[in-house]
């Protein structure tokens, strides 16, 4: 079963994250160009829509032995997203609300 945070929780974590005090991978789901537009701090991205990338029974890139977290705009796609990893076998988290309720300082645009 996947936990739902805040993303409120999630900067916490992010700026644990970047003292090195805590280790996780932040997936971003959302599409190359969202993602691309800006994201948040250390994440990789995976699109919900590259299909053949979520169906094997792990994703490449993403390492089981540490938890995940996984956001996008919304929050609909993060969580379809921590449903499948959780199917997979990996600890996951999803951000509640998604990039749209975060107003935090980890927010990186080009």
């Amino acid at each position: 079963m996947f936990s739902i945070i805040s993303m409120r929780q999630l900067e916490v974590y992010l700026e644990q994250k970047l003292d090195h005090r805590l280790d996780f991978t932040l997936l971003d789901v959302r599409s190359v160009q969202e993602f691309r537009n800006g994201h948040l701090l250390t994440a990789v991205n995976i699109p919900m829509e590259a299909e053949m990338l979520w169906a094997g029974d792990r994703l490449d890139g993403i390492n089981e032995e540490i938890p995940v977290i996984v956001y996008c705009t919304h929050g609909s796609k993060s969580l379809m997203a921590a449903r499948i990893l959780d199917s997979k076998g990996y600890l996951v988290m999803a951000g509640a609300g998604g990039l749209a309720s975060y107003r935090g300082k980890y927010y990186k645009s080009i």
